[in-house]
């Protein structure tokens, strides 16, 4: 699989890569090296990390620096949290070397975290970084194939929806396949050669003493036994009475939670107006779409998240907040009945971009409604509709796509097209004096 991440990668780069002959995939145990014109490169993470810089625009490494620093972020938590366990768990039953059962049950509990870990981002979003494939996506899929292959059952897989639903949404894509074939998962009965020689074991552990099991004279009569199960019954009887009372949380209760999911959401709002805020001055733009969490489609919620966004900073608190009043917003939340939209179009920029034309051409892409219209703030959702395969996660990025495309036929969103940041001078570009 470390070989495969590079051949991915090379594919969406539009490179033609050699391998040796007999195909470099099934060589293991040597560190893979890339031999170029200019001189060999080796290590795997580094072989995907040059290819993946070579041609720019595909974004193999993000849109913008924090792009490509998330990016490395996910490939470093790929080669230590979830290749180490992994490993440890799959190459015993591959054969490669012996298994060492307490090394095998600490590595089971290590993937079920780093899975949960990849489970939870992908929950809101639809690829590891950004809204394209990147070479995260890429190198978390190949680390995952034999283990997907070979150990991890449906059952194991079941709680990971989201990881699935990315997982199978990568090998579906042309430079995957052409890599990586067709992948058949570990079926619900298939749990590895380990677990087959385990369960001979304790077969045959069993079968070798049955005496021990062929003695039950301490076990004089049944009445004793016949106690706890009455008392067991009155406890289930006291609990099922005690969980219908605390099923129906009371008005104060309801009041509270309200309360503190507010607060939830404007702490998000208003981190993420600072992050907005720093985006915008780095980048120059006058406008930004993004997604939050933390109201969940909620329409009402989702405004106040704009609002904590658009708040006055202060530059002396020591954690600051809001401070993206200036800038153009349009921030979308997903639930799991609508995915909620609000757009901002600040006073200074209203002669430029009507804030109604804009929502209403982002709505009208997935045939939502139009709440609320103001010069400066409007509002709206999409509902979900199963039947018609529409989903507020599966909508969500199409529909910041569409946004920032809207801003770009009116030369309101720059084009990533300059090619200064790039530019290398050597000896031969001043002329000798």
């Amino acid at each position: 699989y470390k070989t495969k991440k590079a051949l991915v990668a090379a594919r969406y780069a539009g490179l033609e890569i050699e391998t040796p002959k007999g195909g470099a995939q099934e060589v293991s145990g040597k560190i893979p090296v890339l031999e170029t014109d200019q001189g060999c490169i080796f290590s795997s993470n580094a072989i995907a990390r040059y290819i993946s810089r070579i041609n720019r625009p595909v974004g193999l490494y993000g849109q913008n620096l924090l792009e490509g620093g998330m990016v490395d972020s996910w490939i470093e938590f790929c080669t230590h949290e979830l290749e180490v366990p992994l490993c440890t768990w799959v190459l015993p039953v591959m054969g490669v070397f012996p298994e060492v059962p307490e090394a095998t049950a600490c590595a089971k509990e290590d993937v079920k975290k780093a899975l949960a870990v990849l489970n939870n981002h992908l929950l809101h979003n639809t690829f590891m970084v950004g809204h394209t494939i990147t070479l995260a996506d890429i190198s978390i899929c190949c680390a995952l194939i034999d283990g997907m292959q070979l150990v991890l059952d449906a059952e194991f897989r079941k709680p990971f929806g989201n990881l699935m639903r990315w997982f199978n949404l990568c090998l579906a894509q042309p430079e995957f396949k052409s890599v990586l074939g067709d992948i058949k998962l570990c079926g619900g009965s298939a749990k590895g050669a380990v677990a087959a020689k385990a369960e001979a074991k304790g077969k045959d552990k069993k079968d070798a003493a049955p005496k021990k099991e062929a003695a039950p004279k301490k076990e004089p009569a049944p009445k004793k036994e016949a106690a706890p199960k009455k008392e067991a019954k009155d406890k289930k009887e006291k609990g099922a009475e005690e969980s219908k009372g605390e099923s129906a949380p009371s008005p104060q209760d309801l009041e509270k939670m309200k309360k503190d999911k507010l607060k939830k959401v404007v702490k998000e709002g208003g981190k993420r107006g600072v992050e907005i805020e720093g985006a915008a001055d780095m980048g120059g733009l006058q406008f930004f779409c993004t997604s939050v969490d933390t109201p969940e489609g909620d329409l009402e919620l989702l405004l106040e998240s704009m609002k904590a966004m658009n708040a006055k900073s202060d530059p002396t608190e020591e954690e600051r907040k809001g401070g993206s009043g200036h800038i153009g917003k349009m921030i979308f939340s997903a639930g799991a009945e609508r995915l909620a939209v609000v757009a901002y179009v600040p006073e200074a920029k209203q002669a430029e971009l009507s804030c109604e034309e804009w929502l209403g051409a982002v709505l009208g892409s997935q045939g939502g409604e139009t709440v609320s219209k103001a010069k400066d703030v409007c509002s709206g959702f999409v509902k979900a509709d199963a039947d018609k395969n529409v989903f507020p996660l599966k909508i969500r990025e199409p529909m910041i796509l569409e946004a920032n495309n809207f801003l770009r036929k009116r030369g309101l969103f720059p084009e990533d097209d300059s090619d200064d940041d790039e530019m290398v001078f050597g000896d031969d570009d001043f002329p000798s004096m």
